[in-house]
C-alpha cells in the first residue's frame, strides 16, 4: 500500500469512528431524554428485511464489513444460500399476519402474550405478565433500542458495528448453559451484567438487578414474537399456510413451550462437580492442560483445531444463522471470550456448542475431558501457564 493510500485509509477510519461515535451519542441522548411512553397507536412494523432460510454450503470469502450487512445478505443466494424478501409475498397474507401478531402480542405500549389460557399461563410462568412487559418495554426503549431497535432486529440507529447487535427474532441465542437453543432468564441477565467482550454490547451491571431482569423478560418477548413472524413468513414462501392466523397461533404456542422447557432444563451435569486441578503451574493443572491440548489438536471433523486453526490465529470463517460471518475466536488473545471466560461458561460452550454459529456440541466427551479442554483453553493466552512442551507447540516462535 502506498503512503497516499495509507493516508486516505487512515482518514476514512478516523471519519468512520467519529461518525459512529456521533450516531451512538445521538441515540444515547435521545434514549435518555425522550419520553419513556410509546404512543398507544404505535404498532410494531412489518418485517421488511430478508429472512435467511438456508445458509451457503461454501465458506465466506472474508469477514463482515461495517455497514454492509444488508448487502451481504443479498449476496447469500448467489453463494448457494436462500433468502426471502418479504415484499415478494402476497400483501393479503402479510396483512393477515400483522393483524394476528398485534392480536396475540399487542403493541410497544401494551405488549402481551395473549393466546389460549394454557399458552398465556406458560408465558406468565416465564415472567411475561402484562404489567411486567409494559414496564420492561419502557426500559428497553431507554436502554437497548438504540442498538437492538423497536422489534429487536438489531438494526437500530447505533447498530453500524461488526459484529452487529443481536437480532432476537430468529429465536436462537449463543450463550446458554442448558444445551437448548433458548436461554434461561439467568443466561440473559448474565449477558446483561457482563456484556460481551470484543463487541459493542456493554455491561449493564450498574443497572439495578430488577431492571436487568425486566430487560431479559422483554428480550424473551421480542424473540417469541419475532420467531412467530419469521416462521410464518418462511412457511408462506413455501405455500404451506392456508390459514395465516391459525398457523401463527400454532407456532406461538410451540415457541412459548420451547422457552418454558429451556427455562426448566437442568444445567449441564458437569457444572455441579468442578474438579480440583490446583493453580496454574502445579503438576495436576499442567497434566490437565496437556490432556486438553491433546484433545484440542486431535484430527477430526468436529475437533477444536478444525475451526480455531493455529489456536485461532488462522480461523475458519463460517456463516451464522443470521447470515453474517462468524469468526472463531483467536484463543491466544486475552479477554477473547465473548460469553465470559469463567470456567463454567467455557465448559458450557464446549459441552453444548454454539449452534447459531456452527460450533458443534461435544456430548461424546466425558466431563473430565471437557474440563481438561477448559483448563487448556483458558491457559492459551498466558504462555507461563502452559507446560513447557505445550508452550513450545502453541508458541513455536517466542
Amino acid at each position: 500500500m502506498t503512503d497516499s493510500n495509507k493516508q486516505r485509509q487512515g482518514r476514512h477510519l478516523v471519519w468512520t469512528g467519529a461518525a459512529l461515535l456521533a450516531v451512538w451519542g445521538v441515540a444515547l441522548l435521545s434514549g435518555c431524554h425522550s419520553t419513556s411512553d410509546y404512543s398507544p397507536n404505535l404498532s410494531f412494523p412489518s418485517r421488511t428485511d430478508r429472512l435467511v432460510l438456508k445458509l451457503p454450503t461454501t465458506l465466506p470469502p472474508g469477514p463482515g464489513e461495517v455497514g454492509a450487512f444488508v448487502e451481504e445478505l443479498s449476496r447469500l443466494d448467489a453463494a448457494g444460500g436462500k433468502t426471502l424478501d418479504p415484499a415478494t409475498l402476497p400483501a393479503a397474507s402479510r396483512t393477515a399476519l400483522d393483524r394476528q401478531l398485534r392480536d396475540v402480542f399487542g403493541t410497544p405500549a401494551a405488549p402481551v402474550v395473549a393466546l389460549d389460557p394454557e399458552t398465556t399461563a406458560a408465558a406468565e410462568r416465564l415472567g411475561l405478565e402484562r404489567e411486567k412487559l409494559a414496564e420492561a418495554s419502557r426500559l428497553f426503549r431507554k436502554q437497548c433500542q438504540q442498538c437492538h431497535n423497536l422489534t429487536g432486529d438489531g438494526q437500530g440507529p447505533a447498530a453500524n458495528v461488526v459484529p452487529a447487535p443481536r437480532d432476537f427474532r430468529r429465536g436462537m441465542f449463543k450463550f446458554t448453559t442448558n444445551g437448548e437453543a433458548k436461554p434461561r432468564r439467568s443466561d440473559l441477565t448474565r449477558t446483561l451484567n457482563e456484556g460481551l467482550k470484543g463487541t459493542a454490547m456493554p455491561s449493564f451491571a450498574l443497572l439495578p438487578e430488577v431492571e436487568r431482569d425486566l430487560l431479559a423478560r422483554f428480550v424473551t418477548y421480542l424473540s417469541i414474537r419475532g420467531q412467530v413472524e419469521f416462521e410464518t413468513l418462511a412457511a408462506l414462501s413455501a405455500g404451506d399456510v392456508p390459514d395465516v392466523p391459525a398457523f401463527a397461533n400454532v407456532r406461538a404456542k410451540a415457541i412459548v413451550a420451547d422457552w418454558e422447557r429451556a427455562e426448566n432444563a437442568p444445567r449441564f451435569a458437569g457444572l455441579a462437580a468442578v474438579p480440583d486441578d490446583g493453580e496454574p503451574g502445579t503438576p495436576a493443572h499442567e497434566d490437565a492442560v496437556r490432556r486438553g491440548y491433546a484433545l484440542f489438536t486431535v484430527k477430526a471433523d468436529n475437533s477444536c483445531i478444525t475451526c480455531h486453526g493455529e489456536f485461532g490465529r488462522k480461523p475458519t470463517l463460517r456463516y451464522d444463522v443470521w447470515g453474517s460471518v462468524a469468526k472463531p475466536a483467536d484463543l491466544t488473545v486475552t479477554n477473547v471470550f465473548k460469553g465470559s471466560k469463567e470456567p463454567d461458561n467455557v465448559f458450557a460452550r464446549i459441552r453444548g456448542g454454539i449452534a447459531a454459529v456452527g460450533m458443534p456440541a461435544h456430548p461424546e466427551l466425558t466431563d473430565r475431558q471437557v474440563w481438561d479442554l477448559v483448563r487448556f483453553v483458558r491457559a492459551i493466552p498466558y504462555p507461563r501457564e502452559l507446560p513447557p512442551d505445550v508452550r513450545a507447540a502453541v508458541y513455536p516462535n517466542p
